[in-house]
């Protein structure tokens, strides 16, 4: 005769996870994702600040290189000491030894002064953060807002530059400086001091 089988008292029963205990994981995960975005977002401003600020100063360096090899500063004659270059491709051609000017070549030994990563794409056939090099090795330098760097440069070599309109941070017109380098930063209008990104 087979043995009763008997049930035993313990019964087991399969653990999982109730409704309310997921709902419960899933709000703490949000909240805490919530937490994060901000630290994040504000990691990510500071790294661009800091990539156009190191930059700045780079562009400004190879400017300074320029004038050492060549003792004039990159810009077209006729060129207003108040009037602000862009690092678009009638500077940046000349920095990167790819100087294609109908006139005198102002970069005649073909020096490449400037040097940095190829730029990402962005919206609106703009870049950020680098450098577009054409098939004749020029190009145009880009910040982290899409837009093109600011430059003023001592053209009357009197060894002060006037200060853009925009700088309030002191009442004189003219700064002690041979070179001047500026982004208009995240709202990218140059206009406003709040978040521009200079190099004095």
């Amino acid at each position: 005769m087979p043995p009763i089988m008997r049930k035993s008292p313990f019964t087991h029963r399969v653990s999982g996870f109730t409704l309310l205990e997921l709902l419960v994981v899933i709000a703490i995960i949000g909240i805490l994702a919530g937490l994060m975005f901000p630290a994040t977002t504000g990691a990510l401003r500071r790294a661009e600040r800091t990539h156009a600020e190191n930059t700045a100063y780079n562009l400004k360096n190879a400017i300074s290189a320029y004038f050492t090899e060549y003792r004039k500063y990159p810009a077209e004659s006729g060129t207003q000491e108040s009037s602000a270059l862009r690092t678009d491709s009638t500077l940046m051609d000349i920095l990167l030894g790819a100087d294609n000017s109908s006139g005198e070549a102002l970069n005649p030994r073909k020096i490449a002064f400037y040097s940095g990563k190829q730029a990402k794409k962005a919206a609106e056939g703009k870049w950020r953060k680098g450098i577009t090099l054409g098939s004749d090795g020029g190009g145009e330098l880009w910040d982290p807002y899409s837009e093109y760097y600011y430059v003023r440069m001592d053209l009357d070599y009197n060894n002060r530059v006037e200060k853009p309109n925009w700088d309030q941070s002191t009442e004189a017109t003219v700064l002690p400086e041979a070179i001047l380098v500026w982004s208009a930063g995240k709202d990218t209008d140059e206009t406003t001091d709040k978040d521009n990104i200079k190099t004095w």
